[in-house]
């Protein structure tokens, strides 16, 4: 049935069996009109194309382009002819990756595509005899032989395809160098700029300290501020927290008394008798911002009686949310006060950064160039290697931004004032952890003892010095202290210690936690010593 030719091009509803035509821009609209219900019909399409074929003074290249690029759906299958006036020479199904073949049988070309991929086109390119035509109307007409040329590039086209394909097999082939080569790729840079950054601006200078053991504190820095100068920053823990308790009652702001304590045992079989400390108000004092959080959550503990410190735990757990928000408030004072006396300098952070920045922008971009052209079916080997460095340099980037994150020490590091007192805390960190295999006259008074237990709690080697004690405290001393106690059984040390400072700690970070956070909020503390607590098958035309 032949349809008429009419003016309508629009998509609605027009006169039946007409068709229209119109030119939009570089394309053209063919509309035509039918009547149809649950069934499938078949059009045949006629028109004329001219400046198509190109003649040459040997051959005419006809390149029709038989599918086209503006199309949103695949396709599954496709078949084009074409019918010449004379035998055909040559023909070639483009682009090379798109799957299917082209047969020539003399006048006739067929061409074959399977699983044309959404806005891919297709074309078929003959060569056909020059002799064969009496006329050059509607051809384009270029000077020269052209037969020897074209086919050169049609084979040249198909080598790199086959090239970009072997490569591509060859490196899925053998997986562990490919990984190998990824990995080198994605962390040799970041790696270099970690230790480029680290020695530019994290590895601590020098200083004239060479001591190995301080036998006292080296400066009055409280005991909830030095974990963070030794470890270069973080945030303050448990650790921390039953470090400024103990110092708060051993300057007298709580009054501790000896008391003992019946715990079960052995699932409530059986029960001990540990020595425990009866904590009350004690002097009014000026305390400094970290210390006031503390102050508020034992006194809310108390609430203006005494309580037993092997109870802190429970009670702390029964007001869980009020008792965390106190203990961020020390968290918070303590990194205000490390920062506000500048122990540090993080100029290294900001080359961090930087490299970061240009990791992720370069690797975008690389990422973007290959994408932008980007063959489904079978991609250009130079576009795999895009994508993979692209996806190295993400990678680093990432890796840099964790190292910013998680390993302070390489990009930052202590001014000259810092890292001296810093060395001369480790010292006494040191002196901690060997005192009592150590043959040193002990301290004489009472107030140093206690300021050794105070800090091995913030060093979270608590257990160290109580061993110490244990070995070389006078018992005049020992029984004038008000952080030291002694067990029903006599030995010192042994009774609520036996609660386990780092005990202690870990269930004081346990309580502290915000509800529901499921952590310890343990960290903080120094561990160490003696008990710190816690492709596609198929072929391309050729």
């Amino acid at each position: 049935m032949l349809y008429a030719q009419g003016r309508e091009t629009d998509l609605e509803p027009g006169p039946l069996r007409t068709f229209g035509v119109t030119r939009r821009g570089d394309t053209m609209r063919i509309v035509w009109y039918f009547d149809a219900r649950d069934e499938t019909r078949a059009f045949t399409i006629s028109y004329t194309l001219t400046g198509v074929a190109v003649a040459y003074d040997d051959v005419v290249d006809v390149n029709l382009k038989v599918w086209g690029d503006q199309w949103a759906e695949p396709l599954h299958r496709l078949v084009a002819v074409e019918n010449a006036p004379a035998r055909i020479l040559r023909g070639w199904g483009k682009p090379v990756w798109v799957r299917g073949d082209v047969e020539l049988t003399g006048r006739r070309a067929t061409l074959r595509a399977v699983s044309v991929p959404a806005r891919q086109f297709v074309e078929l390119r003959t060569l056909l005899p020059r002799s064969a035509f009496t006329s050059t109307g509607g051809m384009k007409v270029r000077r020269g032989r052209a037969l020897d040329r074209i086919v050169a590039e049609e084979l040249a086209d198909a080598a790199r395809y086959q090239r970009d394909r072997d490569r591509i097999d060859d490196w899925k082939s053998h997986p562990l160098r490919t990984l190998g080569v990824l990995a080198a790729l994605a962390l040799l840079p970041a790696l270099a700029v970690i230790g480029l950054v680290y020695a530019l601006f994290g590895r601590e200078r020098r200083t004239d300290y060479d001591r190995e053991y301080e036998q006292e504190p080296p400066t009055d820095t409280a005991p909830a501020l030095v974990p963070a100068l030794l470890r270069q920053g973080g945030e303050a823990g448990s650790f921390e927290f039953t470090a400024t308790l103990f110092d708060l009652i051993r300057r007298g702001a709580y009054k501790a008394e000896h008391t003992t304590t019946e715990r079960s045992i052995w699932g409530g079989l059986r029960s001990e008798t540990v020595a425990d400390l009866e904590l009350s108000a004690g002097d009014e004092q000026e305390l400094a911002p970290w210390e006031q959080p503390v102050a508020k959550i034992v006194d809310a503990v108390l609430d203006g009686e005494s309580e037993r410190l092997s109870r802190f735990r429970d009670e702390i757990e029964d007001e869980r949310a009020s008792m965390s928000t106190r203990f961020e408030s020390f968290k918070g004072a303590v990194g205000s006060e490390v920062q506000r006396r500048g122990w540090f300098r993080s100029v290294g952070a900001l080359a961090l950064v930087a490299a970061l920045v240009l990791f992720a922008l370069t690797g975008a971009v690389l990422g973007w160039l290959a994408l932008d052209g980007w063959r489904t079916v079978y991609p250009r080997f130079s576009d795999v290697v895009l994508v993979s460095l692209a996806g190295c340099l993400l990678f680093g980037a990432a890796f840099l931004f964790a190292t910013l994150l998680f390993a302070r020490k390489v990009w930052r590091r202590r001014t000259k004032a810092g890292q001296l007192e810093a060395e001369r805390w480790d010292a006494f960190r040191r002196y901690l952890t060997d005192f009592p295999r150590l043959q040193d006259a002990p301290p004489a008074t009472l107030e140093l003892w206690e300021r050794y237990l105070v800090y091995g709690i913030a060093f979270g080697i608590a257990e160290r010095v109580l061993q110490g004690a244990q070995l070389h405290m006078p018992e005049a001393l020992h029984e004038a202290s008000t952080i030291y106690w002694i067990s029903p059984g006599g030995d010192l040390g042994s009774g609520a210690t036996s609660l386990s400072i780092g005990d202690l700690a870990s269930g004081f970070g346990s309580a502290l936690a915000p509800p529901n956070s499921g952590g310890s909020g343990g960290g903080g503390g120094f561990s160490g010593g003696g008990g710190g607590g816690g492709g596609g098958g198929g072929g391309g035309f050729g």
